[in-house]
Order: structure tokens, then C-alpha cells, then sequence
């Protein structure tokens, strides 16, 4: 049976005599006893090759026909006879005998024998059996299984229910959620539909899926800054050869500041100076609104800023001034997208300045600026300085202070102590502080000391004298120096018989808060010691001021008198007065050639100081000086001078004339009458004789005197030193 040949018929209908049954399954995935069917897929509308396996032979056999079976039947729907002793050509070989694949189908044998269905349509799709007999080989099956694929149309994206027409979408809130709906018409199988962004697939779940509509809903509940100008596309395909259908949006979105950070912050500053910064924020879209401040949330102040938009970066730039109040402010950069108020950003640095020190005095706690006498005293110098201070110092009055504990002050840090302070060290106090960005002082502090009075004129010093004549009624005036300043004061009068206070009706205020008493000494046991008492509310003072009344006498002689300068015909003599008896006195100086004792000048003046001319040169002479008032004169002081020679002055100009030029005798000359008229001034001086009254004034109990007289009259000739003097009425 096996060499047995199977006649064709040539006619339409290929007649076949089949030795056995074969029973081919309807369904495509169902298998063939005699093989395995084989899915082949075909586009709509396309070709669909349906191959044919021939496999290997014999070179000496052959192909003779080739049969094509639709879903089982019987009779074939394509023959290709390629018997050899034919005499028909070769495209009478190829016979059609289905009306649905008319003009559609073609085999084509060769290597890869195959049926070629031209547009192909959904009816095509079958179960289709390919049988090839040969000369001398079995016959050969393929079983295949036509799918045809209806591609799925173009994507449609839906945003709420509304059609997407953009490309691009937004600007979306950065963190807001985002719904987009892909629908695709159509298509067989129907379509996967797949969300991608890139590479990443972000949805490949078809929620909705009807013979004629498949969707598939991307939900993004949190967008990230990563989805800006991200591209989403949506793929739909039911097949491997067409490419997917596919479209795409591009998201956009409004995004918070990124980072802010201060460019390189200086990690010092010094007062006084400016200072550049900067500030760089990124990743904000739109650009963010950049902002400066100093100091903290509850009390900062707004800095002027210029800022530059780049690409993807701000710039804001301050200049800055740096203050001593700027140390330990916090700078803060801060960058906000109007759109997220809620989401600054910011960047922020401590301001370390260097500044001289400011000081400030205050009292110690507890301690008033005015104190009584006696009480202790505490100062504190508060500094302000960066970097701190490496001295402290203190000064009263512009003098420095200096640590004594042994006169009761001390100085420890800032602090300075005053123990048992007097009225003495009342005044201005101030303190310095350095460090090595210099000095500062602080304002004056003044502290005031409330003391007890005590005596205004020569406090702590002997009592005045006032000489006086019985009857003469003279005013004793007293003034002290106190704080609080308001006084009371009282007079005591005592002397060696009695002692009283005086009345009221003798006592006077004076407009300067002073007091005055008039006194009348009636007999001569009426002089005595007044003594004033002054009293404020501090208290009553220790000492009484007292004031000797003494009976008014002659004058005492001046003192110290000295020839202080010499001429041809002239000669200076200067005196300090001595007492003046209680009343006005005047000077007299005499002068007499010492030889023939002859007078030669004689000059009255009110002070010792006297210019005696038109005397003879070169000549010795005797001055006498002698103080008088209206009870007598003093005892007279001498003196011993003498003019220079009128040769030796000529000399000495001629020399001065000729610039030097003067002959070895000249010089010499001259080097003798200037060691002469030395050695003459020397002897003057010593020989000066003092005169003593040769009785007692009932005055000169008194080794005292005051400087009243003198202070009111000022002596002549230059003489500034005076001695006390007792004041007279």
C-alpha cells in the first residue's frame, strides 16, 4: 500500500482516496493525533503566511501535491499538483477552491513552502491543515491555527471625565494626586494597556474591559518633584508584530525650594566693617522669593537683599555692616514658593564680631550714689566687649586708682571697693577696658560723700587771729564746708575767765550760707577764742573753726628780704610782711652809703618790694626796711649792697659788641669782676640783719598768723610767696 499512487483529479474538485480517518480537531489549541497544531498570527488587513512543512527527503523523491484543509473539511480549499508529465503551465498547477480566499491566496512552495493570504480578514481566522504527499515518502501534515488580530485603536486619555487635547499637563502641585484614564476602542484579543514613564512601568492593570472600550485608570496619589516634565504614555497591544498604540503627556509641576544654603558664611567679622554674603536656593519652580533677617522669630530685623534668577538657581546677596549689636544675632537666609507658603526653607548662621569693649559703671547692689562719710563704697564695671577683656583699670578725677587695702581700697576683677570713704574721695569715678581690639572708658560716675561740717578756711589748721582795739567793733565771719550744705550754726565765746554762747542778736547769716558775729572787745579781759559750731544731718562737726580776738599792736618786721637784682645806679629789694599789728601797714625802705652814712633814697610802698634808683655806682651802701602802721614802726631789717663800677659795665658791653674778639688781658679782666660781683651777692645775702623789738606786744603770744592780709594785697615786684598774717578791723 505504500507504493500505491493516489490519483488527482485535474478538475475543480481535487478528488482524493484517503486509507485512513483523520480527525482534526475544532478547537486550534486542541492537539492532532498526527501533530501539534501551531498558532500563527496575521493582522487585519495584512498578509498572513501560513507555513508548510515539507521536512527533509530523498533526492530521489519529490513533491507531487500539496492539499490545504479549512477547520476539518473534507475537501480541500487549495491544491497545488506539481506531478512532473504535465503539460499545463505553471499557474494552472495552482487551484482555489474556496470563495471566501478567492484572488487572496497564493502558495508558494520552495524551501519554505507557505499559503500567503492576502488581506487577510476576521473570517480567515480557522483551524487550517496542510498535507503534502510525495513520489515516494509518506504524506506529510502541518497543522496550524490562523488567529487573525484586529489591532486596537488609538489611545484616548481622560482627566476627570474630560478629554486630554494637551501634551502637556499642569502645573501640578508638587505632593498633589494626580487620575489619568487611558481608553482604548476596539481591538482582537483585546488590548493590554500599560502606563510607563520611560522604562518604569507604572500601571499595567486593566480596570474596565467591554467588547468594545478598554480602560486603564493611572492613580498617583503623591506626585514628586521626580514626575516633573516626566513623560506618561500609554501603550495599548493584543499583538507582536504591530508596534503598540500608544500616547503621551508631559506632567509640569510647581515645586518647593529644594536646598538653600549660605555660600561660604564668614566665620568673623570686625565692627566697623562690610561684609558680602550670599545666599543660593535650588529646585523651586517657580523661582522662590528669597528673604533675609537678623536675630531670632520673636524680634528680627529685615535686611535689604538684591536677587538673581538663574536656570534652576536663585542668588540673593546682602551687605552688611557689622555692629557690636550684631554679635550673637542669628543671620537667616529664607527661600518660599508663594505657592507652598507652608514649606520654607531656610539657612542660617551666628554672627561672631570683634569690637572694642563698651563699659558702663554702676553702684553695687544696695549702694546709693551719695554716702555718708565713714561708709563703704562698692563700684562694678560692666563690659561689653568680643573677645573679652584682658584689663580693667579705675580712675577718680582722671587719676588712676590703684589697689592699696592698707588705705582701704580694693580692686578685684571688675569690682573696685572703697572702705570708710571721705569726703575727700567724692567725685567723678570712671573705668577702662582693653582688649586687643582697643579701649573704651566708661561715662563718669559721680558719687557724692554727705560729710559732717568742717572749717572752710585751712580746715584741720590753727585758728585766725584778729587783733582788735577796745570799743572796736569787728565781725568774725565763719564759713564751712558740708553736705547736705544747709547748716545750723552757734558762736562760743571763751577765755581764760569765761565761757558762753553767744546770742542770737550778734549772730548774722550771710548769703553764701556762711555766719558772722560782731564782736566788741570793752576791757582786756574781753579778748579770747570764739569758737564756731555748724552742724547739718549728717551731724555736728568734731572741731569748732576758731578765731583768736588778740589787742591790735605796732607791726612786726618783714621777712626774708633778699637784694634780688643790682645795677650801676639801681637796687631790687624783696620782703614777705610780717604781722601787721591788727591793722594796715605800709613799708619803708631807706638807703644809706655805707661809708660816709650819708642818705641817698628813701621809698614808701603798701608791700615789701622795693626798686631804690638813682644811686652812684660803685659804691657800698646800707638798706633798712621797716613795716609801720598808725600804733608804731617795726624793728628795721638791714641789708648790705652795692653798684656795679660804670668801667666794668662799659667792659662788659664792649665785649658783647665785639662778639668775643677782646684780647687774653680783656677776658681775664672780665673773668675776675664776674667771680667778684658773685662773691658780693653771696655776702649781701648772708649779711642781712634782723631786728627784734626790744619789748613785749601783749599780741606776740600768737606763733600763728593767717594769710588774709596778704592774700587781698598782692606784694610788689613779683613777690608770689606770702606768710600768714593776722586779720585786724
Amino acid at each position: 500500500m505504500a507504493g500505491m499512487k493516489i490519483p488527482y483529479p485535474s478538475s475543480g474538485i481535487l478528488m482524493m482516496v484517503v486509507w485512513y480517518i483523520v480527525a482534526v480537531p475544532q478547537n486550534p489549541t486542541q492537539a492532532a493525533p498526527q501533530g501539534v497544531w501551531r498558532r500563527v498570527e496575521a493582522v487585519s488587513g495584512r498578509e498572513a503566511v501560513l507555513p508548510c512543512e515539507v521536512g527533509t527527503f530523498e533526492p530521489s523523491d519529490m513533491v507531487y501535491v500539496v492539499l490545504w484543509y479549512r477547520d476539518g473539511n473534507k475537501e480541500p480549499i487549495y491544491s497545488y499538483d506539481n506531478r512532473p508529465g504535465r503539460l499545463q503551465p505553471p499557474e494552472q498547477r495552482h487551484t482555489v477552491n474556496s470563495e471566501l480566499l478567492q484572488g487572496r491566496v497564493t502558495f508558494r512552495p520552495g524551501q519554505m513552502p507557505a499559503l500567503h493570504i492576502q488581506r487577510v480578514m476576521t473570517s480567515d481566522q480557522a483551524n487550517y491543515t496542510c498535507r503534502v504527499d510525495f513520489r515516494i515518502a509518506s504524506s506529510r501534515r502541518t497543522y496550524l491555527s490562523l488567529q487573525v488580530v484586529v489591532p486596537p485603536g488609538q489611545p484616548v486619555l481622560r482627566i476627570g471625565g474630560q478629554r486630554v487635547t494637551n501634551e502637556v499637563l499642569g502645573p501640578f502641585q508638587e505632593g498633589a494626586s494626580l487620575v489619568i484614564t487611558c481608553s482604548v476602542a476596539g481591538g482582537e484579543p483585546p488590548p493590554d494597556l500599560v502606563w510607563m514613564r520611560e522604562d518604569e512601568v507604572l500601571d499595567a492593570t486593566v480596570e474596565s474591559r467591554s467588547s468594545a472600550i478598554t480602560e486603564n485608570q493611572l492613580g498617583l496619589l503623591r506626585l514628586s518633584r521626580t514626575f516633573h516634565n516626566a513623560v506618561l504614555t500609554c501603550y495599548a497591544s493584543n499583538n507582536n508584530i504591530t508596534s503598540p498604540a500608544q500616547a503621551s503627556i508631559t506632567v509640569t509641576m510647581n515645586l518647593r525650594p529644594l536646598v538653600t544654603r549660605l555660600v561660604a558664611p564668614p566665620k568673623g567679622l570686625r565692627v566697623g566693617r562690610e561684609y558680602d554674603i550670599s545666599c543660593a536656593s535650588a529646585g523651586s519652580r517657580p523661582h522662590a522669593n528669597m528673604t533675609w533677617t537678623l536675630g531670632n522669630t520673636v524680634s528680627f530685623i529685615p535686611l535689604v537683599a538684591s536677587t538673581e534668577h538663574g536656570v534652576n538657581i536663585s542668588t540673593s546677596r546682602i551687605r552688611l555692616t557689622a555692629s557690636r549689636l550684631h554679635h550673637g544675632q542669628r543671620l537667616t537666609c529664607t527661600t518660599v514658593n508663594p505657592l507652598f507658603p507652608a514649606f520654607p526653607l531656610s539657612d542660617s548662621t551666628l554672627l561672631n564680631v570683634t569690637y572694642p569693649p563698651v563699659a558702663t559703671m554702676e553702684l553695687g547692689r544696695g549702694v546709693s550714689s551719695v554716702v555718708r562719710e565713714g561708709e563703704d563704697v562698692y563700684f562694678n564695671c560692666n563690659v561689653d566687649s568680643n573677645p573679652p577683656t584682658y584689663k580693667i583699670s579705675w580712675f577718680r578725677m582722671d587719676e588712676a586708682i590703684v589697689h592699696s587695702p592698707e588705705d582701704g581700697i580694693l580692686i578685684s576683677g571688675n569690682s573696685l571697693a572703697i572702705r570708710g570713704v571721705t569726703r575727700h574721695q567724692a567725685g567723678p569715678y570712671m573705668c577702662s577696658a582693653s582688649n586687643v581690639e582697643g579701649d573704651a572708658h566708661s561715662p563718669p560716675l559721680n558719687l557724692s560723700v554727705n560729710y559732717a561740717p568742717v572749717c572752710k578756711d585751712a580746715p584741720g589748721e590753727a585758728a585766725r587771729v584778729y587783733a582788735s582795739g577796745l570799743g572796736q567793733i569787728i565781725n568774725v565771719s565763719c564759713e564751712v564746708l558740708a553736705s547736705p550744705t544747709s547748716v545750723r550754726y552757734s558762736w562760743v565765746f571763751n577765755n581764760s575767765i569765761t565761757s558762753q554762747r553767744i546770742s542770737g542778736e550778734q549772730v548774722v547769716a550771710t548769703p553764701d550760707g556762711g555766719s558772722v558775729v560782731q564782736f566788741v572787745a570793752r576791757t582786756h579781759q574781753d579778748y579770747g577764742t570764739l569758737q564756731c559750731w555748724a552742724q547739718n544731718l549728717v551731724g555736728r562737726m568734731v572741731h569748732p573753726c576758731l578765731f583768736h580776738v588778740v589787742p591790735a599792736g605796732r607791726p612786726e618786721h618783714p621777712v626774708g628780704c633778699l637784694v634780688i637784682n643790682k645795677t650801676y645806679d639801681s637796687l631790687v629789694v624783696g620782703c614777705k610782711p610780717g604781722f601787721d599789728g591788727g591793722l594796715q601797714q605800709s613799708f619803708v625802705a631807706k638807703v644809706f652809703e655805707a661809708v660816709t652814712g650819708r642818705s641817698q633814697v628813701n621809698v614808701t610802698s603798701k608791700w615789701p618790694n622795693f626798686t631804690l634808683e638813682g644811686l652812684t655806682p660803685g659804691l657800698d651802701y646800707i638798706i633798712q626796711v621797716v613795716a609801720r602802721n598808725v600804733l608804731g614802726s617795726s624793728d628795721p631789717v638791714k641789708l648790705e649792697a652795692f653798684t656795679y663800677k660804670m668801667a666794668e659795665n662799659r667792659m662788659r658791653d664792649e665785649q658783647v659788641e665785639e662778639g668775643g674778639e677782646a684780647g687774653p688781658i680783656a677776658r681775664a679782666v672780665l673773668v675776675g669782676v664776674v667771680v667778684l660781683v658773685a662773691l658780693m651777692v653771696g655776702l649781701a645775702g648772708m649779711r642781712c640783719v634782723w631786728s627784734r623789738r626790744n619789748h613785749h606786744h601783749p599780741h606776740q603770744h600768737s606763733s600763728r598768723s593767717t594769710r588774709e592780709y596778704a592774700s587781698t594785697h598782692p606784694p610788689e615786684g613779683g613777690m608770689s610767696d606770702m606768710t600768714q598774717t593776722v586779720t585786724t578791723i
